[in-house]
């Protein structure tokens, strides 16, 4: 099972962890720097899990489903399961970052309203990612993250003890910030299109067709807004649906039918590659 993702803007400090990876079934933590980031390393890639990126140092651009995101010291971008992201690097400024994944059933016996999973969820795909200084009311957050990074014997602990009202000061802020980075550019407008088909077989021809552009101007601002194909996009995007119904019970000769692959041969050659396992393994898990 796949975890949430959070990246913050918080440099070491006496009794803080310098850099430091947590995982377990439920939640997982990534302090990283870069000290020479290479653009090429960071490719497009989705998680089964929720995801929160605190921006800490660097030079970038977080593309969300093609919408992109000036990044500064500080920022939190979050991402729900099946939203794709990646950073577009802009120039060889060491790269740092927090990200925390976790699984929802962290949450279940706290918040079983999914209230904190409000910003997640309650918004179109590629918008209101983002959060800044200005849309908190205090600086309440940057201690739950600062602590997060704190060496402790039990870091699991200190995590969701953070994580909680980390994410229920991104909760609070939900509701006043503005849909200001939508926009109507060509690529989102492909992007929302593709999503809103994806398990019908659409093709490159189908999206030529339908906004009177070629394949190569295609490939190319879709290769700028995603670092993926169309085809890699379309395809890892039914494979996340794939394995969330294998996850939730579906038999593997159900779920890659419902998710437009015709094939089953095609799904679990796909799935072993991109899992590392074949989709039975998963089911019996």
């Amino acid at each position: 099972m796949q975890i949430l993702h959070i990246c913050v803007n918080i440099y070491p400090v006496i009794g803080m962890s310098e850099f430091f990876s947590y995982a377990d079934k439920d939640i997982g933590v990534s302090y990283r720097r870069d000290e020479a980031p290479l653009p090429a390393s960071f490719k497009m890639h989705t998680h089964e899990s929720y995801e929160l990126y605190y921006f800490i140092g660097g030079s970038g651009v977080y593309r969300v489903e093609g919408t992109p995101y000036p990044l500064e010291p500080g920022d939190i971008l979050i991402m729900r399961p099946a939203e794709s992201h990646y950073i577009d690097i802009t120039d060889s400024k060491p790269y740092t970052r927090l990200s925390v994944n976790f699984h929802p059933a962290v949450l279940s016996g706290i918040d079983p309203n999914g209230r904190l999973l409000e910003p997640f969820n309650n918004r179109k795909i590629g918008t209101l990612n983002r959060y800044r200084a200005e849309n908190f009311k205090s600086d309440a957050y940057k201690a739950f993250i600062k602590s997060m990074l704190c060496d402790d014997p039990d870091r699991r602990i200190r995590i969701i003890t953070n994580l909680l009202p980390l994410l229920n000061e991104i909760s609070n802020a939900f509701d006043t910030i503005e849909d200001t980075e939508t926009n109507k550019t060509l690529d989102s407008r492909i992007l929302s299109y593709i999503n809103r088909h994806i398990f019908e077989g659409v093709t490159l021809d189908d999206i030529c067709s339908r906004y009177y552009i070629s394949k190569t101007y295609l490939c190319r601002i879709f290769k700028k807004a995603t670092a993926s194909t169309v085809i890699e996009y379309i395809t890892i995007k039914k494979l996340v649906a794939a394995k969330q119904l294998i996850l939730s019970g579906l038999p593997p000769t159900k779920a890659y039918l419902q998710c437009g692959f015709n094939d089953y041969s095609v799904f679990y050659r796909a799935y072993k590659k991109q899992y590392g396992e074949p989709p039975s393994k998963t089911a019996d898990d």
